[in-house]
């Protein structure tokens, strides 16, 4: 079972990055191959969306790189913080760029189709605030990931997990947090 693992910020020393740390711990122990994907690393850098036809898409070598990436993966992992009440620019348009028509979804009779099916998906988001605060925005930020973005992809939703009050946050139940990640990625071969 091969995992993808998509990171979302811009210091390595991030919350984010022990998020998929102990993800990647936790599939590994049950025998999954894992890759992570640092979204701001140079290397996995992808310039914006760009075309004048949607039928005929810029040629982006990274695009096809990704795309290969996510059709091997059984599972793929998003981990991002929430900032501004979405995910940051970067994964939108890593998204943008590589959950394309044609490739993971398609329309018929004017419905999505999800073409990455058999496959399922996890996100986990940290915040700041309380969830009380982003109740508002949290939900239908939950809502758009599981139904809008995986959904119409054809992904089966394992997981959406949101961190709240991280500054706040004892390096106990931070730990707490990482115990119940690594404990999602161990599910993944039972």
């Amino acid at each position: 079972m091969k995992t993808l693992i998509i990171t979302a910020h811009p210091s390595s020393l991030g919350f984010t990055h022990k998020i998929a740390s102990a993800y990647k711990a936790g599939a590994e122990s049950v025998g999954c191959e894992v890759e992570v994907v640092d979204l701001y690393r140079e290397t996995s850098k992808q310039g914006y969306l760009l075309f004048e036809n949607i039928k005929d898409p810029s040629i982006d070598a990274l695009r096809d790189i990704y795309q290969k990436k996510i059709s091997e993966a059984n599972n793929i992992v998003f981990v991002h913080p929430l900032w501004w009440g979405s995910m940051p620019a970067i994964l939108k348009n890593f998204i943008d760029c590589n959950f394309t028509p044609r490739f993971a979804y398609r329309y018929i009779n004017g419905r999505p189709v999800g073409l990455l099916k058999g496959r399922t998906a996890s996100v986990y988001i940290t915040c700041d605030g309380s969830i009380g605060i982003y109740r508002l925005l949290a939900f239908p930020f939950k809502i758009t990931w599981r139904f809008i973005i995986l959904g119409t992809c054809g992904l089966k939703v394992n997981n959406i997990s949101i961190l709240d009050k991280k500054f706040k946050r004892t390096e106990g139940e931070l730990n707490i947090f990482l115990e119940m990640v690594n404990g999602d990625a161990r599910k993944l071969k039972q």
